[in-house]
């Protein structure tokens, strides 16, 4: 989002709020049923209620998915308390840098706005909304508890859903015999089983949506082999000029296949013209006719803080043309200059912007060898790149399923969308990626389109089944966790006050503890940035 779309989007969202206010003044959203809280209105509605009561005929077989359901959540539960406490211990000891994944509109997960999920997820979203709500109303009627309504809740877009039961029904204290007319305060067991439908439904989704996505990639096969994945391009080199952009291909060099690093520098350094075939980020493929450069040399892609090269003023950008007396015109030069050197050893580094002598550091990874805290790009023209074999990542990707019965599965699946495709991510097959493959289905290249959708469908239903797991008011987990904690408390202590006062301390503790470690996660790079 540039800054003229964000401050665009500040004035969608004071008018709407506006409009809200003078609404909610004059008792417009009070006669259709809309409450508003700030920004954030709740649309009720009781169409559906009549679908709830037909969907919740089969008890039996509902009170036995929720049962199973609750099992689950419980252990999703354990899963992210345990990664977010050691999320929160891991960003204190390696104090990280900011990177994109840290911006605030990436802590949401609304597609458009958080840069790693496209728009195609909105339908991901939408599912993850009605099947979850939709579950707690259905559990709801099955466990006699009256539902009041159903509905959205929305701020500017929809934001979520949301099932009204009857709260007496469900959290109240009083027991009384159940008979016609009367109201009945729901057991433990009935309450944890409306708790926990959503998440269940959310996983049942998921599972789903992930079986059809992984049967698709079976109907799929590589258009061509081998290809160059760009990982990042340098300000103002010769490649950002040509308009090539980081996270793109490079399909072929002079028309024939890229087959690797090495081939497309001898090209470049031979001096003569050379045709490019390139798939941006975007999908769009084009023809770049590029200068070869017979001089060579190697940018300077990243420079580490405190380390010889920067102390010796070398910065990000810069071309090395010759280290003492020796010529360096690739990325191999380098390598092998620098494979030479020990800790100690004073070096002239002769560059575009002028000569440097640099006295080097150890190595940290190579015992005896120097060391000068940059790093450089491995292609001629500015770039990072590395050969992508369209086959393997496909079979990778099928390989996936075998993964997520572990917990380390689990944590792959959750980090799936922003990893790098070098470094195993996957997020959509279009615009980019179908460009790699052919498919012989019915549905021809619109089949990447629906594997796309059921990716997202399954990846956001996961997510979200994860996320109302936490134990943290208002999520379900807060809930389904105060119930086994009650459960377990009610073995040793009669005592009722004594049990509930207890309860409190150990429920909001937990609560306050997942509260702290979500939002020192949140902020921790940038105050280390700023402090540290």
């Amino acid at each position: 989002m540039n800054h003229y779309e964000l401050i665009f989007a500040i004035y969608v969202f004071i008018v709407y709020w506006f409009t809200v206010a003078v609404l909610d003044k004059i008792g417009f959203l009070k006669r259709h049923n809309i409450s508003a809280y700030g920004p954030v209105l709740l649309i009720r509605t009781v169409r559906g209620l009549g679908l709830l009561e037909r969907l919740s005929r089969r008890k039996r077989f509902w009170r036995a998915y929720a049962d199973f359901g609750t099992v689950m959540m419980v252990i999703a539960m354990c899963f992210m308390f345990s990664l977010l406490i050691y999320s929160a211990y891991g960003m204190f000891m390696v104090k990280p840098e900011p990177t994109e994944l840290h911006e605030p509109r990436n802590w949401l997960l609304i597609p458009g706005l958080n840069r790693f999920i496209p728009m195609c997820a909105w339908i991901g979203f939408l599912v993850a909304m009605i099947v979850h709500e939709f579950s707690h109303g259905i559990l709801s009627v099955v466990e006699r508890i009256k539902v009041k309504s159903m509905g959205l809740m929305v701020m500017v877009i929809p934001i979520g859903a949301f099932t009204e039961p009857d709260e007496e029904q469900l959290f109240g204290k009083r027991k009384r015999e159940l008979h016609d007319g009367d109201k009945k305060v729901a057991s433990a067991r009935a309450r944890g089983r409306v708790l926990s439908a959503g998440v269940t439904s959310n996983f049942a989704v998921s599972i789903v949506a992930f079986l059809l996505f992984f049967a698709i990639l079976f109907s799929i096969q590589p258009a061509s082999d081998d290809v160059l994945y760009v990982h990042s391009v340098v300000n103002n080199s010769s490649a950002a000029r040509y308009g090539i952009e980081r996270h793109s291909f490079i399909t072929a060099i002079d028309g024939e296949a890229a087959t690797g690093v090495d081939e497309l520098n001898d090209k470049l350094m031979a001096g003569t013209p050379v045709s490019l075939t390139v798939v941006d980020g975007d999908g769009e493929k084009r023809v770049i006719t590029v200068q070869g450069n017979r001089q060579g040399g190697v940018t300077v892609v990243l420079v580490e803080e405190a380390r010889p090269a920067a102390e010796a003023g070398i910065r990000a950008g810069m071309t090395i043309m010759r280290m003492d007396n020796c010529s360096i015109r690739d990325y191999e030069d380098f390598r092998d200059f620098m494979n030479l050197t020990v800790p100690g050893e004073v070096v002239r580094v002769h560059t575009n912007s002028g000569v440097f002598d640099v006295k080097l550091a150890q190595s940290p990874y190579h015992e005896g060898r120097g060391y000068l805290g940059i790093g450089v790009a491995n292609c001629v023209m500015g770039m990072v790149i590395a050969k992508f074999s369209a086959s393997s990542y496909l079979e990778y990707l099928r390989s996936l399923p075998r993964m997520f019965l572990s917990p380390g599965g689990w944590l792959l699946l959750m980090v799936l969308p922003i990893l790098p495709l070098s470094g195993g991510g996957f997020s959509t097959f279009n615009p980019m990626l179908s460009h790699l493959y052919t498919s012989g289905s019915l549905f021809g290249s619109s089949i990447f389109t629906i594997a796309d959708i059921l990716f997202w469908v399954g990846w956001i239903n996961f997510y979200v089944g994860l996320f109302n797991s936490l134990p943290m008011y208002p999520l379900d987990g807060y809930h389904v966790f105060k119930e086994l904690i009650r459960s377990v408390l009610r073995l040793g202590i009669k005592d009722e006050p004594k049990k509930e006062a207890i309860l409190r301390i150990i429920v909001v503790s937990t609560a306050v503890i997942v509260l702290i470690a979500i939002l020192f996660t949140m902020i921790a790079p940038f105050a280390f940035k700023l402090f540290v």
